[in-house]
């Protein structure tokens, strides 16, 4: 099950790690199950549904595109 989210969301983005999956598993389940084994499209079905997100996942969701959008900057 850890395949849903593993490998880059695109070509900007780093894989996730053990822990980031591990924090999301069971939001991309609940909320996003249809997108599977669509990455881009679970991430922005996680990304649009962030409110109704587990705790981690939230966290990591929002470091991630913290560091996408620094990165971008340069």
């Amino acid at each position: 099950m850890t395949a849903v989210i593993s490998g880059p969301v695109n070509a900007g983005e780093e894989t996730p790690t053990a822990e980031e999956k591990e924090a999301c598993m069971e939001d991309v389940f609940r909320l996003c199950s249809s997108h599977i084994p669509d990455r881009t499209a679970i991430t922005a079905c996680l990304r649009s549904k962030q409110a109704s997100l587990s705790q981690r996942c939230r966290y990591v969701i929002s470091v991630r595109d913290t560091g996408k959008k620094s990165s971008d900057s340069k």
